[in-house]
């Protein structure tokens, strides 16, 4: 049994978050998203260094990095959205804020 139990700030300083799981009874932390670098969520925030304002941009830009990283997907941990590639893909990569719960619900956690 694999259950998500938290993502916070990562204590990694060259990473965005650490993602915690439960897997079969251990516990298991997994840093993602290089700290410094853009992410869709950040280029959809006004707030961010990296916004982009036309919405056109914003989805250029992903779709260059889900081409990129679709290959990182295909390891077995990434399958089970247990590897940081898989973390940054669909958590900082397909919609404009982090939406854990549609994560969880994808691979079942």
């Amino acid at each position: 049994m694999t259950k998500l139990i938290k993502i916070i700030k990562s204590s990694n300083n060259k990473k965005k978050y650490d993602a915690f799981f439960e897997i079969n009874g251990k516990n298991k932390k997994i840093s993602f998203g290089a700290e410094g670098y853009r992410d869709y969520t950040l280029i959809n925030n006004k707030n961010s260094k990296f916004y982009l304002s036309n919405k056109k941009d914003r989805d250029k830009v992903r779709d260059q990095y889900q081409r990129r990283h679709k290959k990182d997907l295909l390891t077995d941990k990434n399958k089970l959205g247990l590897g940081a590639g898989a973390l940054s893909y669909y958590l900082l990569w397909t919609t404009p804020k982090m939406n854990i719960s549609l994560y969880k619900k994808r691979f079942n956690l």
